[in-house]
């Protein structure tokens, strides 16, 4: 009678494991589907639950498609008395920030903003806003992220 052991081969688990760790690497270096790498957003002092990413790539015009997401983003009200909204900010190296426009973040605290930008390198934030109509941030940005669409 064979034992488990001398049946089962020890190198297909680690091959299994191999191909997995590859493929989770290679999807989180954005090298599926859109060819972007996502970064991981920077969050601040007031944002201590909330995780977010943006991934920058090239739209068809030449634009740059930015996609937003984020997570356990508490309501804007919590983190500023007058903020209804979370805005996505970018202010290209030589220019004037811009809104870009609101974070729509549901019921699970899940939110995104697919928007564009003729941009290729910028400072993107999300601060808490009274209104999403803001010509200018007026609380501290719950995220950064340095952004630089390289292709």
């Amino acid at each position: 009678m064979r034992s488990i052991r001398t049946v089962s081969r020890r190198p297909i688990p680690f091959v299994a494991v191999a191909l997995v760790g590859t493929l989770a690497f290679t999807d989180a270096c954005g090298l599926f589907g859109s060819g972007a790498p996502t970064q991981t957003m920077l969050t601040s002092a007031e944002n201590t639950s909330g995780e977010g990413t943006v991934q920058a790539k090239a739209a068809d015009n030449g634009n740059t498609q930015l996609d937003v997401r984020v997570k356990h983003l508490s309501s804007p009200s919590k983190v500023a008395d007058d903020a209804s909204v979370y805005v996505v900010w970018i202010k290209p190296r030589n220019g004037e920030i811009q809104n870009v426009g609101a974070l729509e973040v549901d019921k699970d605290l899940v939110g995104k903003l697919d928007t564009t930008t003729p941009h290729r390198a910028f400072t993107l934030t999300v601060t808490p806003e009274p209104s999403a109509r803001m010509a200018a941030p007026t609380h501290k940005a719950v995220f950064t992220s340095e952004v630089n669409r390289t292709d």
